[in-house]
């Protein structure tokens, strides 16, 4: 299982950014937006080595607010169809890689698009 999240120092930058731009207190909920971001998009994320130093951790449990089997389960699936093999290893890197991509998703928006973005995405999570 996971136990919890490493960002990088880029990503930790990022983070700082969005929390100013959107006023979203906890980096939790910008980092559970940005995972649900990057696996909307059908692109399998790109292979980076991330650099830890400078960076942050998020306990699971704090990461995915009391919804672990959830979060855990839609990895799992998109590892799946993505025809990987699952072991903790590849859950962690997901996750990761996931995280980060939706990270620089959102930094790339300028502060009027972003809050509009994320609002549009609650939205459409809201109706399905």
């Amino acid at each position: 299982m996971i136990d919890r999240l490493r960002l990088s120092g880029v990503a930790k930058n990022q983070l700082s950014n969005i929390k100013r731009k959107t006023g979203i207190e906890h980096y939790n909920i910008i980092c559970r937006h940005a995972l649900c971001l990057s696996l909307a998009n059908p692109a399998t994320p790109p292979v980076e080595i991330f650099d830890f130093n400078g960076g942050l951790e998020i306990e699971w449990k704090t990461f995915t607010s009391g919804n672990e089997i959830l979060y855990y389960n839609i990895i799992l699936i998109r590892l799946l169809s993505e025809s990987k093999s699952i072991d903790v290893d590849n859950v962690r890197l997901a996750l990761s890689q996931h995280v980060h991509r939706g990270l620089a998703y959102l930094a790339s928006r300028v502060e009027s698009d972003l809050a509009v973005a994320l609002a549009k995405n609650i939205l459409e999570v809201i109706k399905k």
